[in-house]
């Protein structure tokens, strides 16, 4: 039987192993949900990981992020509470390592997901596992820009119940957050056509290449 360690040392393990993830597909790029004519963008700041882990720890969000992506995380460095319970944590990881499925696959768009503390404006969900989004904004309620960041990861199949309505995305793009105009596109449902919204902000050779 499984000791309170080896617990712990596997959710250390997959914390690591999340982390590896988030930096190489998620961390220092930004993406664009399109749907219909309309559209919002996400990023995936480092001192966010923290928030979708399910563990509760003493050090920064930043620090705690830099030594998982290390491998430096210790045991002693992460803990679980009333708020942040162990079989949360153990549901949350494995989801948390599939994070970029969410940014290269067909996906749900939901408005207002409602949860016990918050109502998340925008989430996405692939059904199995859902991303509650946040508008970038400092700590007196003003808007830093219009990115929209990850705030919760919800392993449930209720996300859509709890939510008012849905819309199923037309196209994912990407770029690296250092330039100003997407030039990756992840997701894209051949039935549509890229709407005139968001020509602006594709990078004009590659979206003449998208249209042969």
């Amino acid at each position: 039987m499984a000791t309170k360690t080896d617990k712990k040392n596997v959710i250390r393990q997959e914390i690591i192993d999340s982390a590896s993830i988030y930096s190489q597909k998620l961390a220092g790029k930004a993406f664009l949900y399109v749907y219909r004519d309309e559209y919002f963008e996400v990023s995936f700041p480092i001192d966010h990981f923290l928030h979708l882990t399910g563990v509760e720890t003493k050090l920064s969000a930043r620090d705690f992020y830099k030594n998982a992506k290390r491998a430096k995380l210790t045991n002693s460095q992460f803990y679980f509470d009333a708020r942040h319970p162990y079989a949360n944590a153990k549901k949350k990881l494995p989801c948390l390592k599939r994070l970029p499925e969410l940014t290269s696959n067909i996906i749900c768009i939901l408005k207002d997901m409602q949860t016990v503390t918050i109502i998340y404006k925008l989430s996405v969900t692939n059904l199995e596992f859902t991303l509650g989004l946040i508008e970038n904004i400092d700590s007196k309620g003003n808007k830093i820009n219009d990115f929209f960041l990850p705030m919760s990861l919800r392993v449930e199949d209720s996300s859509v119940e709890k939510s008012n309505g849905g819309e199923v995305v037309d196209y994912i793009f990407s770029k690296d957050a250092s330039v100003a105009e997407y030039d990756v596109l992840l997701f894209e449902d051949d039935q549509k056509t890229i709407p005139k919204s968001v020509w602006h902000m594709i990078n004009k050779k590659f979206y003449n290449d998208l249209n042969g």
